[in-house]
This record gives structure tokens, sequence and C-alpha cells, in this order.
């Protein structure tokens, strides 16, 4: 199998379930997919939803952008493991930045 294909294979199927993670969580507000939060300290959920959920479709878009560039020979290797694991890893980020973002002041 070649290089480019299996990249663009793996880009392509994490792109897609960020896809659906995104779109559950930006459109219909299922907040449910996050597991480990506490969602009672979350003092606007939707907006939460919307923030979390916007990250995920944008790494989306990058990783199959990435891997379909990969897949034309226009972006190197070494490039490309970078921006995977960068957009990979943000959503965990932004989720951490919307919980303190969005957490009910103490009164």
């Amino acid at each position: 199998m070649e290089t480019g294909f299996l990249i663009l294979s793996i880009s392509c199927l994490s792109g897609f379930i960020y896809l659906i993670i995104g779109y559950l969580l930006s459109f219909k507000q299922k907040a449910d997919v996050l597991n480990g939060i506490d969602f009672s300290k979350i003092s606007d959920l939707p907006a939460f939803c919307k923030y979390v959920g916007n990250s995920f479709l944008l790494s989306c878009v990058v990783l199959i952008l990435a891997g379909v560039l990969v897949y034309l020979a226009y972006l190197n290797l070494l490039l490309f493991i970078a921006i995977f694991v960068f957009f990979s890893v943000l959503p965990i980020i932004n989720v951490v930045k919307a919980m303190r973002k969005f957490q009910k002041s103490a009164s």
C-alpha cells in the first residue's frame, strides 16, 4: 500500500470521527459525548457545547486537508506529523479552556 494513501486513510478516519463529535456538540447540543465532565458546574451548557464542538470541527477540516495534501505530495511527512498531533490535541485543550471559561461562579 502506498504511504500517501495510508496517511490519507488515517487522517480521513480521524477527521470523520471528529466531524461526528463536533456535529453532535455544536448542532445537537449532546454534551454527553464528552466523558468525565461535571456539567452541573457549567454555567452556559449550549455555549460550552458550541465552543468545544467548533474546535472539533476545525480539527476535522485541518486533519482531512493535511491528509489530502500529503497524498498529493504537497506536504512532507514531518510537517504532517506536527500538524496531525497539534490538531488532534487541540480539542482536548479547548475542553479544558471551556471548562474554565464557562465555570459557574462560587457564590
